[in-house]
């Protein structure tokens, strides 16, 4: 399908976005390990914070990049043995500064053992989409918790819970259900609701299932993973046969 002006349009700029903020946030980790000079704690409090926009910034163009693919049906999978720990280690390491910023705490379980067949580029984006979100939710002082499990039949079972109550609790999982569960409208292409609309995509194109539930402690995301994704050439473009990454 040929692209159209608009995709082309934020191609071009996402690439010219892209560059400068990844220069952005090279010179500002120099900066914070002192490479370039020491730091005042009121220094390094700002560095922090440019990092922290900058990341945010990249991420939404990232999401918006997935989300143009997919109106556009470019957006496919490429796949490959993957084992789940690494990636989620990956994921918690890059919002810790989002989670220090805000007072939460991370708290990611994952058995070193459990492996399936994903994109792991598409899944650590939809795995840092969910957690930032649910970071956002979060009271201070609270710890937001990733666990996962590999079921009898090869399934992955990952389950993401933030504590939240009242008013924030519902909003919270109102959003989820909508954005996550049913899929979002054009309406929702905002904020958390762009983010999460790229969780529903890549969860989806590997074959997935989302779930949303309320309970006494807050509220809960749980993601099912099959082993593979479904053998669709509209949704998997490159089969990588690599051994399992560690």
């Amino acid at each position: 399908m040929p692209a159209t002006p608009r995709g082309e349009l934020l191609r071009i700029a996402s690439h010219e976005l892209r560059t400068p903020l990844t220069s952005i946030r090279g010179y500002g980790e120099l900066l914070a390990t002192g490479r370039a000079g020491a730091l005042t704690e009121q220094q390094q409090r700002m560095v922090g914070l440019i990092d922290l926009c900058a990341g945010k910034v990249y991420g939404i163009v990232e999401d918006l990049i997935v989300l143009t693919g997919l109106e556009e049906g470019t957006f496919g999978l490429a796949v490959e043995p993957i084992r789940l720990a690494p990636l989620v280690v990956r994921v918690a390491g890059e919002l810790a500064s989002v989670a220090r910023a805000a007072g939460v705490a991370i708290d990611a379980a994952v058995p070193g053992e459990v492996a399936l067949l994903a994109d792991p580029r598409h899944l650590q984006r939809a795995l840092a989409n969910l957690l930032s979100t649910a970071i956002g939710y979060a009271p201070e002082h609270e710890t937001v918790r990733l666990a996962a499990t590999q079921e009898p039949g090869g399934a992955t079972r990952l389950v993401l819970s933030c504590p939240s109550a009242g008013a924030a609790a519902g909003e919270q999982l109102e959003l989820y259900e909508r954005c996550l569960v049913h899929g979002p409208g054009a309406a929702d292409l905002e904020g958390a609701g762009l983010a999460l609309a790229v969780v529903h995509a890549v969860v989806g194109h590997h074959g997935g299932r989302l779930r949303a539930e309320a309970g006494d402690a807050g509220v809960a995301v749980t993601v099912l993973l099959p082993p593979a994704p479904p053998a669709d050439p509209a949704h998997v473009v490159l089969l990588r046969r690599s051994p399992v990454r560690a």
